[in-house]
């Protein structure tokens, strides 16, 4: 992220976007700080009853029809 340019972003900057997705869809109060330590203690809506993710291999299509 941003589409093609990915992995430009800074850590603090991943965090901090990581937060307003996690604020606007309810799951954390707005004036929360995440990081490498707070990140991992957020508890889910799910809960742990994530889909397993499918195998990915480098250098294919994430997705049938994604451009790369």
């Amino acid at each position: 992220m941003p589409l093609n340019r990915e992995g430009t972003l800074t850590a603090d900057e991943v965090y901090a976007l990581t937060a307003f997705l996690l604020n606007i869809n309810g799951v954390i109060p707005e004036d929360e700080v995440l990081d490498a330590k707070s990140l991992p203690k957020v508890k889910m809506p799910i809960g742990d009853r994530y889909a397993p993710l499918p195998e990915w291999k480098p250098r294919t299509p994430r997705l049938k029809g994604y451009p790369y």
